[in-house]
């Protein structure tokens, strides 16, 4: 009995002793000494008493409800089994040496209904009655019976009974017993050695039979022939003793040996469970096994029984039983409990305690796992197995066992439920609150840092995790610097979860920052989706501005751009040309984001670079133009390492896709180049070489047109050579009409750039001011480059011209004879000054010493003024005779039209045919047939501009068709003529536009726009 210590004990069962109520009286029940054999259903307890007869008990109060001879008196009843599943059918066996053993059906209910009978009549009320002959092969010839039935089980159904001898035979009765149809028996099992059977259990499902022997464990077919063969061994050693087995859950064999408890199914054994106690019976009771263990105590004639429940799914002895100076003789079950019935006619009935009792029993004892997992397997509420748990939980932490108590506090809060009502649910809530506190309470000392991050990893990973929470999650992985469940956490994080939205990812990135994990603060600024953080710690922080770079080409356009406006300045100091490329792209149109992956970001930044080289590197290479820059590209892109992501050559301007989104300003970064004048330059030409091509904003391109022209010019003082200067007189001739002219003079003006002040002055159309510019200058060939080009179109130009040249000697002298003689002709030309004028103007210099100006520059001019005159005056001499010629002329046609005269026509002006009346003759001499003229219409024009037809017979008289035409358009013409004095602007515009106002005002007078009435002109 040794081994009972090593097995964890508990005393979960109760016991009750039931005496017999009829003890040491005529009429006892269990306690009669010729019991033979005791049972129960649900509702009955049923014992067989002097051999044959059965007396049915009621368990409640322990009284005879009845009793009937089921047998012959010399028959003794040695099994008594409930048919499963009833409250009132028992099957019976009964034995007489010599004779067929007897099998009966009773219904219990049906015999207690009876009206009172013979006692000899009772055995005749079975249901069913089946004899049992002990031969096996069928012969006819009679059974001796001469072996006791060692053991007694049926199926279900009760269409299948066993019988073992101790003859190690094993009889199969098949039929519908319930029904009584008949039934078929045969020997299905012999043993060669006529071991005893001790035992036998079916196993309905695989169609079997479990039998054993004292040496061996066997299946045997309750289907077809066998001839008495096994169908497997399963144990050829070892058998079980009498009452020592056991029908499983699942239908198993148990097998009680005398060292251990061994399980088999239809083809091996299972498991073996070591319990080293003789055992003279076992039964099972759900996961319970019962073994019944009589010793001797050391006196021959006192036995002492133990009885043992053991839990096979906790592993522990539920029950330790002592029954001394007893033997249990009989075990059954009723009601899910268990009977035994002693020697003595004692009745013990075992029970479990309630599972309240059991879970504290077992607590007072501080098995908290045992008590959990019971309480598990009861299906208690949660809130009890919440109670268990934490109980465990502060124990092991007053054993300051933390990481074990951390466990289990982990585990209960699982066991927190929801609660249908809002109430329930919120004092639920609330309590798991407390108890989330309380744990964190006790796990704040640094050396449970560990045990604190599993807690709040679990909080976390149900949900149920707070916003202080999860920070403090993130202080504890960092303060024990696990990387990898921080990288997890970040992998794992869903900005989806409003409660996650509310996390202060500022206090958690400068957190990251302080203990120095930049990758991680990388990775969550890419879940987050900021990249004006990420790369603002590239820059300031890791100092890796090459990374930086690579890592904003990836970026949206419209992200990259804000990035870019914001550290541009830091990025030009550090990377200058690679910056001034992406510049480029950006604002030019070009610029395509490469992919991206978080991993590489986090690789490039923990990776050991040499920004530092490379940017040594780029500064000493100086590139002033946009050309160079493109070149500088190319060669580099050419010799790269295969192991860098940028291997492709820049392409050239021609192949170059057109922008998919809108360029920005470029203004927006000029500030950034405050320090790199020469990338600035690049940036410009860049950006004008796309406007260009694109034909973008014509606002930006100006501009940008004037800010490079300013840098020219600001590089220009700067330097010993033209360069610049050269550069900044293109940019005026090439796109001069776009150029700003208020701009331009202030830059010509700031520095000394004489083409774009010139340029500025043109556009106004200060062509006065240029000339003066050049004067000032004392500029004689720009002097004269003004008046070609402007001297047409302002005529001043020249006298102005003429005055700077006679102005001082040194002028004068650096002028020839012909350059003054074009200007004296144009002067001329254009009536600026007359001789007087001009003579004056030569004589009337600033210098006090006006003898350089000699006659002999004026002779040609005044010999030829004096001749146009002469010849002016001949003409207009001439142009008087004329006049008078023809206005004499004129007049003496006017006066032979006030006079008659003869027509001498002989045929019609119309028709050519000879003249005869009617006819009609006119003052222009033209005749007519009257006919002819009558089918004629003349047309008149209105005063409105339209016409109207008159025929012959009008007011006015007939008209002369052939000279009506002439008459009109001289009507219209003195009409046109004397409506000019009503349209004043057109006289004053015109006269402003006439080179000779002298002569336009006399034309007008001609035109009679001066006098009152117009002379008619009749035919």
């Amino acid at each position: 009995m040794s081994l009972l210590t090593t097995w964890r004990q508990f005393q979960l069962f109760d016991f009750i002793p039931i005496r017999d109520p009829n003890y040491q009286s005529h009429d006892a029940l269990y306690s009669d000494p010729t019991l033979s054999a005791i049972n129960a259903t649900k509702t009955y307890l049923i014992i067989a008493v002097n051999n044959s007869i059965l007396k049915i008990i009621n368990p409640k109060n322990m009284a005879c409800e009845g009793q009937f001879q089921a047998y012959d008196i010399d028959y003794r009843i040695t099994f008594i089994g409930p048919v499963f599943n009833s409250s009132n059918l028992v099957i019976t066996l009964a034995e007489k040496q010599g004779f067929p053993s007897s099998i009966k059906l009773w219904d219990l209910m049906r015999i207690l209904n009876m009206e009172k009978l013979e006692a000899s009549e009772y055995k005749f009320k079975f249901q069913t009655q089946v004899a049992v002959t002990e031969n096996s092969r069928g012969s006819g010839a009679p059974s001796e019976n001469s072996f006791p039935i060692s053991c007694f089980k049926f199926n279900y159904d009760l269409t299948c009974l066993a019988v073992g001898y101790t003859n190690g035979k094993v009889l199969l009765i098949r039929g519908d017993l319930l029904r009584d149809r008949g039934s078929k028996q045969r020997v299905i099992y012999e043993s060669a050695g006529s071991d005893p059977i001790t035992g036998i259990e079916f196993n309905e499902t695989e169609q079997i039979l479990y039998v054993t022997t004292t040496s061996k464990v066997l299946t045997v077919s309750t289907t077809g022939r066998n001839h008495g063969k096994p169908l497997r061994v399963l144990s050829q050693k070892t058998g079980a003793d009498l009452d020592c087995t056991a029908s499983g859950s699942k239908q198993e064999l148990i097998v009680g040996r005398p060292d251990s408890i061994r399980y088999y199914n239809s083809t091996s054994k299972l498991k073996t469970i070591n319990f080293d106690i003789p055992k003279s019976k076992i039964a099972r009771l759900h996961q319970f096994i019962l073994m019944v263990s009589s010793t001797d105590n050391g006196n021959s004639q006192k036995f002492q029984s133990r009885v043992i429940i053991l839990d096979t799914r906790n592993n522990h002895i539920s029950l330790n039983l002592l029954i001394p100076q007893s033997v249990v003789k009989f075990i059954f079950k009723m009601n899910n409990e268990i009977y035994l019935l002693s020697n003595d006619g004692v009745l013990y009935r075992l029970y479990e305690k309630p599972i309240n009792q059991q879970i504290e029993l077992i607590l007072q004892r501080e098995l908290f796992s045992v008590a959990y997992n019971l309480a598990k397997q009861s299906k208690l509420a949660s809130d009890t197995l919440l109670r268990i748990q934490t109980l465990h939980a502060d124990h092991l932490f007053e054993e300051q066992k933390y990481g074990e108590s951390m466990n289990v506090y982990i585990s209960c809060l699982e066991l927190f439920e929801e609660k249908p009502s809002d109430v329930d649910k919120a004092n639920s809530n609330e309590d798991r609150d407390d108890f989330i506190m309380n744990v964190i309470t006790k796990f704040k000392e640094a050396i449970n840092t560990a045990n604190m991050v599993n807690f709040l990893e679990k909080l976390y990973a149900m949900s149920i995790a707070s916003v202080d929470h999860i920070t403090l999650l993130l202080c504890c992985l960092c303060k024990l610097k696990n990387l990898t469940q921080i990288d997890t956490f970040i992998d794992e994080l869903d900005l989806s979860n409003e409660k996650l939205q509310e996390l202060n990812f500022p206090l958690i990135i400068n957190l990251f920052k302080e203990c120095g994990i930049y990758s991680q603060v990388l990775r969550l600024l890419y879940k987050l989706n900021q990249p004006n953080l990420i790369v603002d710690i590239q820059l300031y922080d890791l100092n890796k501005p090459k990374v930086a770079l690579n890592y904003m080409k990836t970026l949206k356009i419209d992200d990259l751009l804000l990035i870019l406006i914001d550290q541009s300045k830091k990025l030009l100091d550090s990377c200058p040309i690679e910056t001034t490329e992406l510049l480029i792209d950006v604002f030019t149109g070009k610029y395509q984001a490469t992919e991206s992956t978080e991993e590489n970001l986090t690789t490039a930044s923990n990776a050991k670079s040499d920004d530092e080289d490379e940017v040594v590197g780029e500064s000493r290479i100086e590139l002033t133009n946009y050309k160079a820059f493109l070149n500088y590209l190319t060669l580099r892109g050419s010799n790269d390492d295969s192991d860098h992501n940028e291997k492709t050559a820049k392409e050239p301007p021609s192949t170059t896709k057109e922008p998919t989104y809108l360029p920005p300003k470029p203004n927006l970064i000029y500030s950034s180049f405050a320090d790199h004048p020469h990338e600035f330059v690049i940036f410009l030409e860049a950006c004008i070489e796309a406007l260009d091509r694109y034909q973008g904003n014509l606002m930006d391109k100006k501009e940008v047109l004037i800010t490079l022209l300013e840098m020219y010019l600001s590089l220009n003082n700067k330097a010993i050579q033209s360069e610049w200067l050269d550069k900044a007189q293109s940019i005026v001739e090439q796109y001069g009409d776009l150029l700003d002219d208020d701009s331009l003079l202030l830059l010509g003006h700031l520095y000394n750039f004489k083409p774009g002040e010139i340029k500025a002055r043109e556009d106004n159309g200060d062509e006065k001011g240029i000339f003066m510019s050049y004067r000032i200058d004392e500029d004689v060939e720009g002097c004269f480059k003004v008046l070609q080009k402007y001297g047409e179109t302002k005529p001043q130009l020249y006298k102005m011209m003429l005055e700077f040249i006679v102005s001082k000697r040194e002028i004068y002298e650096k002028v020839n004879h012909d350059d003054v003689q074009a200007i004296l002709q144009q002067i001329k030309k254009f009536k600026l000054l007359d001789p007087l004028e001009l003579i004056s103007l030569l004589t009337g210099g600033e210098s006090n010493d006006s003898g350089f100006v000699t006659f002999g520059i004026v002779k040609e001019y005044l010999l030829q003024y004096f001749t146009t005159q002469e010849q002016e005056i001949t003409n207009n001499e001439k142009l008087i005779e004329v006049y008078e010629h023809d206005s004499t002329k004129n007049s003496y046609k006017l006066s032979e039209l006030t006079h008659p005269f003869v027509i001498q026509n002989n045929k019609c002006s119309a028709c050519q045919m000879k003249l005869d009346f009617p006819m009609i003759h006119f003052k222009c001499k033209h005749s007519f047939h009257q006919k002819c003229l009558s089918s004629s219409l003349v047309a008149k024009p209105a005063s409105n501009g339209s016409s109207h037809f008159v025929d012959d017979a009008s007011e006015q008289g007939p008209k002369c068709p052939i000279c009506a035409q002439s008459i009109n358009d001289v009507n219209e013409m003195k009409q046109s003529q004397y409506k000019l004095k009503e349209n004043v602007d057109f006289f004053v515009q015109s006269l402003h536009e006439s080179s000779d106002t002298f002569k336009f005002i006399s034309d007008y007078i001609g035109k009679g726009v001066m006098e009152d009435e117009s002379v008619t002109i009749d035919e």
